[in-house]
């Protein structure tokens, strides 16, 4: 099973994704960079596009559900980089 997290709508707008399938590069807090793929799904009327390998990411980088991630998108590199995180059991 794959795991994969939805890409939000003004960054696939952004990126111009069109296609089934675009590479995208994740960047990590410490500048490390793994090559993923950004898939269309079907969501009723709608498309929305999901990354593959996101719970791995997340694991190796000890985010956990409910943190909030912040992110740099340079579109011209197809780069996805995380900024900043808040953990979600942060007081």
């Amino acid at each position: 099973m794959v795991f994969m997290q939805r890409m939000p709508a003004n960054i696939v707008s952004i990126g111009g994704f069109k296609n089934k399938v675009h590479e995208l590069k994740v960047m990590n807090l410490n500048g490390k960079t793994i090559d993923t793929n950004l898939r269309r799904q079907k969501n009723g009327d709608a498309v929305r596009y999901a990354i593959e390998g996101w719970l791995m990411f997340m694991k190796e980088n000890g985010l956990h559900f409910g943190d909030t991630l912040h992110f740099t998108f340079v579109c011209s590199r197809n780069l996805l980089i995380l900024s900043k995180v808040d953990p979600v059991n942060a007081s």
